[in-house]
This record gives structure tokens, C-alpha cells and sequence, in this order.
């Protein structure tokens, strides 16, 4: 029986010698960037899987490989409280597996981002990259699965399959909202969000429409703002409707639009919190971020496990690396953390 591809059939196919195929997994500084370009090609095409000493030395090499992970563009994570944590957690993560995470930023104006993907790839200062912020017409994806680079996103596209991904199940979670506020009585469940031109907002969307249509159907209030912008007057727009048209709730994409919703209704003067009574409302936020338990009254936001997803993103590179050909997919659930946003008063408590 066949033992599958050796490394001499990765030689063969780089047209290089055994010496420096093993180089590969052993000693990659020292083969030039078209040299190892060559091999990487070779065993994708090969299905090449390192064994016994090879996969020792292949796993030795990744210790001092860096594994890069580019900033979101136009993104302070100092400033995005969700952004920041992500960071901190690949940190750990790439620490445990024996990697370095090197941040990476590209220019904020517009334009193609694959050239420092390229360079850093070339130089070879990087084993393979973590995704974040990947949008439908995402370039850098089919750049990178047709240089055969290893990668892994963090989120998914509407095509699932052809690369590795790890993603919070978002539209479980709108559901997993709007289920937890018809449970408490709400009819009026209203939706603050960014417009659907990425995964995210696509998906946490049709999440609250799910949702509405287990309930039995009720209506749709949705308001769209562009995310990074201030939602106040859309939530105004949702709150300042006349009485029996008014939401007795709202679940926000994000907990700083949920934020704006806690503005927006101390403005016009509605109570935050309690049952499904006219002239209060309930408000349910989304990553739960350090301050939704500082607000007052404290958020109820959906919990995305962020340690979870960034240590099941390097093990997925980490086995790219290894395995050109490996694919895998992690759904990881997110957890309702309530709070007195959705909470009747304390005098109303059992």
C-alpha cells in the first residue's frame, strides 16, 4: 500500500533537491523567497504531511515563525473595546502555541491591501495570516488560496468552504435577543444596525428576523446607520414614534449603538428596563463590552467568546501550516449576559 507523498515527491515537483525540500520544514531562513514559494506550491499540489521527524521539524520551524494578523483598517483597538480584546487574546494565543502574532497596519485610504500581504509573505516574516474584517469582495482571500498561503479568517464569507474560518454564530445570537425579549412580553421588538454590506450586519440582521418569525411573525422596526457613526437620531427616530407604534424594545448590532439607545431615551424621557410597558423600553446590546456593565442602568448585551475564537483561529493556522491542504470551520455560540436593561425594576423582583 501506498505510504502517500514523501518529501522526495515534493523535491520532484519544485524541481529542487531533497536537501533543501526538508530545508523547508527545518530551516526555512536560509531558502530564498522564490525557493520557498516553489516548495510551498509543491506541497499543496503534493498533499505532502509531514510525519515522525519531518512533522517534528516542521512544528520546531513554527516556533520562531510569525503568525501576522493585520489590524483592521481604520481601527484604533486602543478605541474599539471589541477590536482590543481580539488583539490581546491572539497575543495569548500565538504565545501558547509556541508562535509570535506580529500586528500589521496598512494604509487607511482606500486600495488594495494584497501588496503588504505579498511582501510579508516574500520575506518570508510570516507563517500565515489571521483575517478579521473580511467583506464579501475581500481581495485578499483569493489572492492568498491561489498563492497557497496559509490563512484563516476570522468570520466567514457566504462561500464557507475552500479556507479554514472560525466565527461567532451572530445570528443565533440576534435570535437568542429577540427570543429573550418576547419572553419577557415584548411584541414592538425594534433593530439598530449597520447596513448588510458585510457578514456581520448581513447576519445579525436576518438573526432579528428570525426571531420575529419564531414569535409568530410580528413586525419589523428596523433603523440603519453606518457603523462607527453616532446612532442617536436613528434610535430617536425608533423611541419618538406615537404611543401604540412605539418599541417597548430594542436590540442594537453593537453595544456603542446600544449606548446610543440609553441617550436617545433618556433624552426623550423613557424609562430603560422593566416589562413590555408603554413608555419604557428594554434595550439588548451586542459583544458585550467592559462598559455594558458600567452603564446605568447596566447593559444586557450578547457575550462573543473571544479567548475561545482566537485560540481555535491559531490551532486552525497552526495545522495550515503544517497541512497546506487542511480545512476546518469553527461555530462558536455566543452568551446572553442579562442585565437591568432588560430587567423589571428591583421593587418588581421576586
Amino acid at each position: 500500500m501506498s505510504a502517500g507523498p514523501t518529501i522526495e515527491d515534493v523535491a520532484r515537483a519544485a524541481g529542487i533537491s531533497t536537501s533543501s525540500a526538508r530545508n523547508f520544514f527545518s530551516r526555512p531562513a536560509v531558502l530564498s523567497a522564490h525557493t520557498h514559494a516553489r516548495i510551498q506550491e509543491a506541497v499543496r499540489a503534493t498533499g505532502y504531511v509531514p510525519r515522525g521527524r519531518a512533522g517534528r521539524l516542521a512544528s520546531a520551524a513554527s516556533e520562531f515563525r510569525n503568525l501576522a494578523f493585520e489590524v483592521p483598517r481604520a481601527e484604533d483597538p486602543g478605541v474599539n473595546p471589541f477590536d482590543s480584546q481580539l488583539l490581546v487574546a491572539l497575543l495569548w494565543a500565538a504565545r501558547s502555541a509556541k508562535f509570535r502574532l506580529q500586528p500589521f497596519v496598512t494604509d487607511m485610504e482606500p486600495g488594495s491591501r494584497v501588496p503588504y500581504y505579498r511582501q510579508l509573505w516574500a520575506r518570508r516574516e510570516a507563517a500565515g495570516f489571521l483575517l478579521t474584517d473580511a467583506g464579501y469582495d475581500d481581495e485578499r482571500i483569493p489572492y492568498l488560496r491561489q498563492a497557497g498561503i496559509p490563512f484563516v479568517v476570522l468570520g466567514r464569507l457566504r462561500e464557507e468552504r475552500g479556507y479554514c474560518w472560525v466565527d461567532n454564530d451572530n445570528l443565533a445570537g440576534s435570535v437568542m435577543a429577540v427570543c429573550h425579549l418576547v419572553g419577557g412580553g415584548h411584541r414592538r421588538v425594534a433593530y439598530l444596525g449597520w447596513p448588510g454590506r458585510d457578514p456581520v450586519a448581513e447576519r445579525r440582521l436576518e438573526g432579528y428576523r428570525r426571531g420575529l418569525a419564531e414569535a409568530g411573525g410580528l413586525p419589523e422596526l428596523v433603523e440603519l446607520q453606518d457603523y462607527g457613526q453616532s446612532a442617536v437620531e436613528p434610535a430617536v427616530r425608533l423611541l419618538d414614534r406615537p404611543t401604540g407604534e412605539r418599541p417597548t424594545a430594542v436590540v442594537a448590532c453593537c453595544d456603542e449603538f446600544a449606548y446610543d439607545v440609553l441617550r436617545a431615551a433618556a433624552g426623550l424621557g423613557l424609562p430603560v428596563g422593566g416589562g413590555a410597558l408603554e413608555g419604557r423600553v428594554a434595550v439588548v446590546g451586542c459583544d458585550d463590552t467592559p462598559l455594558a456593565a458600567r452603564t446605568v442602568p447596566t447593559l444586557t448585551s450578547l457575550r462573543q467568546p473571544i479567548r475561545l475564537l482566537a485560540q481555535r483561529a491559531v490551532d486552525l493556522l497552526a495545522a495550515r501550516v503544517a497541512n497546506p491542504g487542511f480545512e476546518a470551520h469553527v461555530l462558536e455560540q455566543p452568551e446572553l449576559v442579562v442585565r437591568e436593561t432588560t430587567l423589571p425594576p428591583c421593587a418588581d423582583r421576586v
